[in-house]
């Protein structure tokens, strides 16, 4: 499979040999120090390697980076081998400098950062396209400017978890539960808000709700999953009200099949308005909320990470989730203090911790990776 990605890349750049191409990806792996301007791991400084075999083939005439060693050292592999200076551009500007690349003679490359790549591609290719997570790393944007059109590839740098198949599990059905579960929801520390997740089954589905509501943003919205008990198998997502602005989400689900509408505000680098669904997913492909709502019900090892791919109803895209144990923790929340294990959904965009209660499995916390958001238990009401 590696292989293939690498020939794929080859054959791509020998077609578009006449055609001027830019590619972009986001730094390599970077050190979790917990400073602002960390180096690469060893990992990190093996992709950046990889890249530059990779791209070493692609006729680059300008290499870019941004002013901190993660992006710069991505780009220095390549750099050397060519000898070409790598160019400074800043990342709080990106339509001027997207204006630069679409001006400029010759092939290139961008090295950036999760919050920018997307961005940065949208404006260059005028295509969708989606997040990155904390933990992406391997995706290569490939945008090649024809005569007649543009076009967006996405490729893959190596090492790639695009290889990794989805694992076969059974949920835990008895630490099931039904009752409502309220949290304040905080924004750097500060209580902004409220969510309840409501959970009830109906003979062999288990019908959930999340009712969320932050007076200051706009936002006042309901979704509401149907799921299979046996499998967590998605039948229905609905979502109404507003987050910013008017939301009209309806999906139904046959076996694989999933149809209806999402129409919401997203992203400026993702599809805009109304997206019209009739698309079949892999087997054992689940759905994002009902996935966070119940993630008491998977069954997480200490030693061995489990592989999900769950669906997003909000724009439609599909990602490899991988859920990680991470041990056990003392927590205090308003709603008390529990014992909990703490687990990660890595690779969700973003990527979150979830602390689930010991003795009477529920979640207690989540927390946004790098990011402000985190939602603590505040009151509990269970149909004992």
């Amino acid at each position: 499979m590696y292989k293939l990605l690498m020939g794929i890349l080859l054959i791509i750049n020998l077609v578009t040999v006449n055609a001027k191409t830019i590619y972009l990806s986001r730094h390599a792996e970077k050190v979790g120090d917990g400073s602002k301007d960390p180096a690469l791991t060893e990992q990190g400084q093996e992709r950046a390697n990889n890249l530059a075999k990779m791209l070493s083939t692609a006729k680059i005439e300008h290499i870019y980076s941004t002013n901190y060693r993660r992006t710069q050292l991505t780009a220095k592999p390549l750099a050397d081998f060519l000898g070409i200076e790598v160019k400074i551009y800043n990342p709080r500007d990106l339509n001027a400098f997207a204006e630069i690349l679409k001006q400029q003679q010759g092939n290139a490359w961008v090295v950036g950062h999760s919050n920018t790549t997307p961005m940065l591609t949208y404006l260059l290719s005028d295509q969708a396209t989606f997040s990155l997570d904390e933990v992406d790393f391997d995706n290569l944007f490939q945008v090649v400017f024809g005569e007649e059109k543009t076009t967006l590839n996405v490729l893959k740098s190596l090492p790639t978890q695009a290889t990794q198949t989805l694992s076969q599990f059974k949920p835990l059905t008895t630490n099931y539960f039904e009752g409502d579960l309220t949290f304040d929801m905080l924004f750097k520390g500060e209580k902004v808000g409220q969510s309840i997740h409501q959970f009830r089954q109906e003979q062999d589905t288990y019908e959930l709700k999340e009712l969320t509501q932050i007076e200051r943003m706009g936002i006042d919205a309901t979704i509401q999953v149907t799921v299979n008990a046996n499998d967590l198998a998605p039948k229905q997502l609905s979502m109404k009200g507003h987050v910013g602005a008017p939301v009209d989400i309806s999906l139904n689900w046959q076996k694989n099949q999933v149809t209806g509408h999402t129409d919401m505000q997203r992203e400026l680098f993702k599809k805009q308005g109304r997206i019209d669904l009739d698309t079949s997913f892999p087997e054992g492909t689940l759905e994002r909320t009902s996935s966070i709502m119940l993630a008491h019900l998977l069954p997480v090892k200490p030693s061995v990470e489990l592989l999900i791919q769950w669906f997003n109803g909000y724009d439609g895209s599909t990602k490899l989730v991988n859920v990680i144990y991470h041990g056990e923790e003392k927590i205090t929340v308003p709603a008390g203090t529990f014992d909990t294990y703490k687990i990660e959904y890595s690779g969700g965009a973003p990527s979150q911790y979830y602390w689930i209660d010991k003795k009477a499995p529920k979640l207690v916390k989540i927390k946004v990776i790098h990011s402000p958001w985190s939602y603590e238990l505040s009151d509990i009401d269970l149909n004992l």
